[in-house]
């Protein structure tokens, strides 16, 4: 029979590290937590939105040829002294259409001569018409407006926006005649006189050509002209307010 043994129960000690290890653990959570501070967090900006703009579309064939500046903004009187070299660099292609204007000389009339946008862009145009003639003793007769009454009313009118305009008469009329005029857009009124100059063509004694100082276009109004021939004075008046 083997002896037996009487082995004394040891206690079995536990490890402290980790306990050690879970309270660094939790301690670090807490110190996170404390931080960030999740309570005090602000909510995201909403994204903008962004609205695009329509796509431009052309309402009729003119909206598709691009206006000049100078057109959209004619300038009004007096006239500058100096040509920008846009407005003397258009106003020197009209010069190819005067032909155009010479047709009508040896009637009484006002035309006038421009480079798009008509028809085509950049292309040179003339416009005329026939104007009554009336015998002037004075100043203006036209450039004033009533109430009630409308800018031109039943006065003749040709294209706006021209670099040149042309006042043609009969032929007879005595040499070298010379030409002034008033402008009136129903609220100022303003004398010609010092804002153009006058060319006439030599061996045409029918047709004379006004153009601004600063060869811009004329900025659309009533335009009374008065032809002075020796003694005696006539006054022609339109408009220039047509639109092509």
């Amino acid at each position: 029979m083997d002896p037996g043994y009487d082995v004394e129960p040891r206690p079995v000690r536990r490890s402290t590290h980790r306990g050690v290890w879970l309270g660094v653990l939790i301690a670090a959570a807490l110190l996170g937590v404390a931080l960030v501070k999740p309570w005090t967090a602000q909510p995201a900006p909403a994204a903008e939105v962004v609205t695009a703009s329509p796509v431009p579309f052309a309402s009729s064939a003119f909206a598709l040829i691009p206006i000049r500046p100078e057109a959209q903004l004619a300038p009004v009187w007096p006239a500058e002294s100096v040509p920008s070299l846009l407005a003397d660099a258009t106003a020197s292609q009209v010069e190819g259409a005067l032909g155009g204007l010479a047709l009508h000389s040896g009637q009484w009339g006002v035309g006038n001569a421009g480079v798009g946008p008509r028809m085509l862009r950049d292309e040179p145009w003339t416009d005329w018409v026939a104007a009554v003639p009336e015998i002037v003793d004075g100043g203006p007769l036209h450039v004033m407006t009533w109430p009630g009454t409308s800018m031109c009313g039943d006065l003749p009118d040709i294209y706006d926006n021209p670099s040149l305009v042309a006042v043609t008469t009969p032929s007879a009329l005595v040499p070298d005649w010379r030409l002034t005029g008033w402008w009136t857009d129903g609220s100022k009124v303003a004398a010609l006189s010092g804002s153009v100059r006058q060319v006439s063509p030599a061996g045409n004694r029918g047709i004379s050509y006004l153009e601004r100082t600063d060869r811009a276009p004329w900025p659309p109004g009533r335009y009374e002209f008065h032809v002075i021939a020796g003694e005696r004075t006539v006054a022609l008046t339109v408009c220039i307010t047509r639109r092509g």
